[in-house]
């Protein structure tokens, strides 16, 4: 499951220049469905247009149905696609999440995410970090959040907006998830689910607080 981080009326995080998150990490998500299929994946997004996952709900329905759809399935991943933004223009970098009490399977993708998104792209590691955000906590399979860049720093939100970049960014990530099945076997097996709550965080790195 690739989750397309905000869409319609959550545009997530918006550059100076007026680039918006929901539009970049669409075209990422785009590119890597298409990747994902070619290597004989079955592939379903969160949201494949500009529109919410719960229509006309609050950012926590539009969550939970977010993570809803990945637990119903049920998926065998799930992916989180955002941008990043913060108040210091000068803050710039790639990060990738897992949750605070994350299965060894969730860290293993997220370190494989963040390795292959550096090695392809070279911005600033800024390194696998844990953290409850709703998408990934409460998602009962290997989950992880990436930030693929700053869309705060005008360097960076140039690189975001660049469609040839894009497209790197979901090459890059379909690459991560291929190097994770390649290593799955050999990974300690998640234990039994747990039923997800609606404990923690709703907001991705850079959400403005408002949306809530």
């Amino acid at each position: 499951m690739i989750d397309t981080g905000h869409g319609g009326r959550f545009p997530g995080a918006i550059g100076p220049a007026g680039t918006q998150e929901k539009d970049v990490v669409l075209e990422v998500s785009k590119i890597l469905e298409a990747d994902l299929i070619e290597m004989g994946a079955e592939v379903r997004m969160t949201r494949s247009s500009d529109v919410e996952v719960a229509p006309g709900g609050s950012l926590r329905d539009d969550l939970k149905a977010r993570g809803d759809l990945a637990n119903q399935w049920p998926a065998d991943l799930f992916i989180s696609v955002h941008a990043n933004s913060a108040e210091n223009s000068a803050a710039k970098g790639t990060e990738t999440f897992h949750a605070i009490k994350a299965s060894d399977r969730s860290k293993t993708l997220a370190k494989l995410l963040q390795k292959s998104m550096i090695d392809d792209l070279a911005l600033t590691d800024r390194g696998v970090k844990a953290s409850n955000f709703y998408v990934i906590k409460n998602t009962k399979m290997p989950a992880s959040l990436v930030e693929l860049g700053f869309l705060s720093n005008p360097g960076e939100e140039q690189i975001l907006a660049d469609p040839a970049m894009q497209k790197r960014f979901g090459h890059a990530l379909s690459k991560g998830v291929a190097d994770y099945f390649a290593v799955e076997a050999h990974v300690k097996p998640d234990g039994p689910a747990e039923i997800p709550g609606d404990e923690g965080d709703l907001l991705a790195p850079g959400d403005p607080a408002e949306r809530l």
